[in-house]
């Protein structure tokens, strides 16, 4: 069996309903188990549902858990935890990003200054953002006496660089040393809402903020096959809803990071939400109570999509026999 890689964009609480949805369709339909993928990149709320396929959580149990219902006995372990993390956070309304606005960090300054079309709109503005209230410390540190120090193999996780807006891939074997919850606080570190996590004397914002998917990572070592999961982009690319035309940079953004794996011989499957799953999300990616229809109509548009004749022959790599979509075939 060839190489399979995963890549679970940004999106916050919808996004990760729309992770399970996605994954669990997958694991219905085709007979796979996404937690046997060869190497998983995670960013922001991907990151966290990355986290959770690594430490044994299967794609069966993530959408409970985003819709606060019981756990199978497996998540015993982690159930605790699980309640915490998404316990307390208030809504990311524009409020919250009306503080004090301040001046990019030196290092971003002085690239600035020096290449300023090298620099991404999007990463300089995150880092002038006013402060996050919320620290995810208490979470990360909650995780770390859950699960055993080292970090699972085949596990990407992206942050950004406050002080340079870089990109910093966290693994077992590359990036600054770090607990795999610190990286996971790092990349889900919304800048504005949460306060920057502080690694290695270093401090860092959402991995979005560089990429929503950041699944160019996998261009260094390509797979065979690639799933991108990516909820903050449309489908169709250009929508009407409000947050249509952030969704149009994101769904372009993504195209061209997975155009670099196609033309090394990859062959791709991008998963991204219809018209009814957009309905779903709203343009509030922390609104809590839209994870259980968004969690139904990603699975539905998920198994309606898998189904087509192009997109069957690309997932055949990991379609099981046994399963229903096996059988049919």
């Amino acid at each position: 069996m060839g190489r399979v890689g995963l890549v679970l964009g940004a999106g916050g609480t919808v996004g990760q309903a729309y992770h399970a949805g996605v994954l669990s369709a997958l694991e219905h339909d085709l007979g796979w188990d996404p937690r046997t993928a060869d190497v998983i990149v995670g960013t922001s709320a991907g990151a966290l549902s990355a986290c959770l396929l690594r430490l044994g959580m299967a794609a069966s149990d993530l959408g409970p858990w985003v819709t606060d219902e019981p756990l199978s006995h497996d998540c015993a372990l982690l159930h605790g935890w699980l309640r915490r993390v998404r316990s307390g956070l208030p809504p990311a309304g524009p409020d919250r990003w009306r503080g004090r606005w301040r001046l990019p960090p030196p290092g971003m300054l002085a690239e600035i200054l020096r290449r300023p079309w090298a620099l991404r709109p999007s990463v300089v503005a995150s880092a002038m953002m006013p402060l996050g209230d919320i620290d995810l410390t208490e979470r990360a540190d909650a995780l770390a006496e859950l699960i055993p120090g080292s970090w699972p193999e085949g596990l990407q996780v992206c942050a950004t660089r406050r002080n340079d807006g870089a990109r910093v891939v966290f693994s077992a074997h590359e990036g600054p040393p770090a607990r795999l919850p610190d990286a996971v606080a790092a990349s889900c570190a919304i800048p504005g809402y949460f306060t920057a996590v502080a690694i290695d004397g270093a401090e860092y914002l959402d991995g979005g903020v560089f990429s929503p998917s950041n699944a160019d990572v996998l261009a260094h070592d390509p797979p065979d096959l690639v799933v991108a999961i990516s909820p903050m982009s449309a489908a169709s690319g250009l929508t009407a809803s409000l947050d249509g035309p952030l969704r149009w940079v994101v769904h372009r953004k993504l195209k061209r990071e997975l155009a670099k794996l196609a033309d090394a011989g990859t062959s791709v499957v991008r998963i991204e939400p219809g018209e009814s799953t957009l309905s779903a999300m709203g343009a509030n990616l922390m609104d809590v109570e839209r994870c259980e229809s968004v969690l139904r109509e990603a699975f539905l548009e998920t198994g309606a999509y898998t189904a087509l004749e192009d997109i069957a022959e690309r997932l055949a790599l990991v379609t099981s026999p046994l399963s229903p979509r096996g059988r049919a075939a």
